[in-house]
């Protein structure tokens, strides 16, 4: 591109990038920004909104003019948190970079809205808390799809785009001289304005400058504009601007006349520009547009607007052609009397200058008609791109209602299709569920052994091949539950009831008079017994014992039954702890009642030694027994789809196996869609 002029109308500040590698080039950069960049009047609320940095999940940085205001305001910090970030181009990542932020995602190959859109992370955004940042303005294709996936989404506005009031008359001095060869435009903002600055009269000139734009967008904006010859660079970068640049300059070297062949007709040079070529938009096979001519693109014109100026036209025709006649019969005239002036003359003249006011006003007419034209043309491309976003998005939400209705007619299809095999294991999962309940709940080990069968007899009848391992891990839970031995608790409290019962011929320790044994009768005695009978009476009230325990005091026999009383109400309380389920209070009244017998009580009676055999018996019981899991063989019927998928897996050959079309509504019963 050795010595070609380039108009760069990129904003004061982002134009030096490009315009220093056009210079490295070879060419010769015109700089002629459109736009400046400013803070907008929101800025202090998105500011705002990016302090609030725990209440977002993501940043989607839509431009590098964002991150610079965003650092202007001060709210990114290198060393703080942020949520996840977005940024829409590698310009905008650079900044972000720079900034010393870590970027999460960046879109590729679209450097763009539908490319970020189209990234894996968001897709599942349901819930999700982002916030966009961006200038005033702009395109809303980005929230509004983000929204209809669930999540929830802000704006943070930090800038705002302002027209430069810049001099039109080097602009359009540069298209009359032909001082441009080529033309660079990065926003819509800055292609109409560009439009809006040069006069009607001058615009056929700006059209037929060749144009690289940064998106599909802009092509098509461009080309409802009338612009001829529009290319698209990759990416918005400036080595991407820069490798359209040189694509079109080479073209335009090859098509320029050599220095001899000046003669050269204008309509075959005019062919040779028409063949310029474009620029594959991104994620478009470059070999398709290898294999066809570009076509320039002209401005669509509705019928009401062509009609109209082939009306105008028309009439501009006949009154040329009727000046022209006219003028022809004045000259006639004014031959044939010698040119002598007379009042004929004098009309002749003010006809002449009737016909040149006209000639005036019709061109005039003509150009209000090509504004006109524009202007159509400018409104109806953004009617068919309204139309067009709003048609994709009924589009796509009739796809979704189609989906939807699908899944919930295939739902009730399976629900229609359930056999009796489904039947029976749904209500052997259910009798499980009884089972695992009901052990945990009351330990009552012989109904849930029965829940169990049930369900293994369940699983039996249905004939489902996939429930094999099912039964496996039931029939050893069954084992396990038949080999557990819960405590007796029937038995223990009827064993405590009869030791209740022998305390009565315990023998206390501690002397005391026996009020149960009464005196018994003797028959009277001759005089010579008299004195024996008192004798023999003593010997049966008295009981003479041995022990090594001293004795320190003789029981009353009220003192005597309160012991025995006492005794009896541990044992009680024993009983009571043992049908409670109380283990600790168990064990303890049990200690307390053993160690009361062996404190008050004759350790050698036989009575004593039957008592403390049994309460050192009961001493071993757990009454909290932990019961085997049987949860195993619920779990795995849980997972019945599972089962059936590995069953089918190992009954199905590979060799032979072969994808097959089912029929809605015969899927296998339970398979999900």
């Amino acid at each position: 591109m050795s010595g070609l002029r380039v108009l760069v109308t990129r904003p004061k500040d982002q134009a030096e990038p490009l315009c220093e590698l056009v210079e490295a080039a070879g060419g010769r950069p015109v700089r002629f920004p459109l736009l400046d960049v400013r803070p907008s009047a929101r800025a202090a609320e998105g500011a705002a909104l990016l302090q609030g940095v725990s209440e977002w999940d993501w940043w989607i940085f839509i431009s590098a003019n964002a991150v610079n205001q965003a650092r202007a305001l001060g709210v990114l910090r290198s060393d703080g948190d942020t949520p996840r970030i977005a940024a829409i181009g590698k310009a905008t990542a650079d900044a972000l970079a720079e900034a010393g932020i870590t970027v999460d995602l960046i879109p590729e190959p679209q450097s763009n809205s539908e490319g970020l859109l189209a990234m894996p992370a968001m897709q599942d955004v349901a819930g999700r808390r982002i916030l966009i940042v961006r200038g005033e303005g702009g395109r809303e294709e980005l929230k509004e799809r983000l929204v209809e996936r669930g999540a929830l989404v802000q704006y943070a506005e930090l800038y705002r785009r302002v027209p430069v009031s810049t001099d039109t008359e080097t602009l359009v001095d540069g298209l009359r001289t032909s001082a441009f060869d080529m033309l660079t435009v990065t926003s819509g903002e800055a292609l109409e304005h560009l439009y809006a600055l040069v006069p009607p009269e001058d615009r056929e000139r700006l059209l037929g400058t060749p144009l690289v734009v940064i998106s599909e967008r802009l092509k098509n904006q461009a080309g409802s504009l009338g612009f001829r010859y529009v290319s698209v660079a990759d990416t918005a970068s400036d080595p991407a601007v820069l490798q359209a640049l040189t694509d079109v300059a080479a073209h335009l070297t090859s098509s320029r006349p050599a220095p001899n062949d000046g003669d050269k007709p204008l309509a075959e040079e005019e062919k040779e520009m028409t063949a310029l070529p474009e620029q594959p938009a991104a994620g478009e096979d470059p070999q398709h547009h290898k294999g066809k001519a570009a076509a320039p693109a002209a401005p669509r014109k509705s019928r009401v607007a062509a009609l109209l100026g082939y009306s105008m036209l028309a009439a501009v025709l006949l009154l040329a052609t009727a000046g022209y006649f006219l003028l022809q019969e004045l000259r006639s005239k004014q031959e044939g009397l010698g040119g002598e002036l007379n009042k004929g003359d004098l009309h002749v003249l003010e006809l002449s200058r009737q016909v040149s006011s006209l000639q005036t006003q019709l061109a005039t007419l003509h150009s209000q008609f090509a504004t006109l034209q524009a202007q159509l043309g400018t409104e109806d491309s953004k009617l068919e791109r309204v139309l067009g976003e709003q048609s994709a998005d009924f589009r796509q939400k009739l796809q979704d209602t189609r989906t939807e209705l699908a899944q919930a007619i295939q739902a009730i299809q399976r629900q229609l299709s359930r056999t009796h095999s489904d039947v029976l294991i749904a209500d052997a999962e259910y009798l499980l569920g009884i089972a695992n309940q009901k052990l945990h709940l009351s330990g009552d080990v012989k109904s849930v052994l029965e829940a169990m069968q049930a369900a293994d007899q369940r699983l039996h009848d249905s004939g489902d091949p996939s429930v094999f391992k099912v039964r496996e891990a039931l029939a050893e839970e069954i084992n396990q539950l038949e080999a557990f031995q819960p405590p007796d608790i029937v038995g223990l409290s009827a064993k405590l009831l009869a030791i209740e019962a022998k305390t009565r011929e315990l023998p206390l320790f501690l002397p005391h008079p026996d009020m149960s044994k009464e005196p018994r009768e003797s028959p009277k005695a001759e005089t010579g017994d008299a004195v024996d009978s008192p004798l023999e009476q003593l010997k049966e009230l008295v009981t003479v014992r041995r022990s090594d325990r001293p004795l320190h005091a003789v029981l009353t026999p009220q003192e005597a039954a309160g012991l025995r009383e006492i005794l009896l109400l541990k044992l009680e309380m024993t009983r009571t702890a043992l049908l409670r389920g109380d283990d600790a209070l168990f064990h303890s009244n049990l200690e307390s009642a053993n160690a009361w017998l062996n404190e008050n009580f004759d350790r050698d009676s036989p009575a004593f030694k039957d008592i403390a055999g049994d309460l050192k018996a009961m001493a071993g019981v757990k009454l909290k027994a932990s019961f085997p899991d049987i949860s195993k063989s619920l779990a795995l019927l849980r997972n019945i789809e599972k089962l059936r998928l590995e069953t089918d897996a190992v009954t199905t050959p590979p060799a032979t196996a072969a994808p097959t079309t089912v029929p809605p509504g015969t899927e296998a019963p339970g398979s999900k869609p």
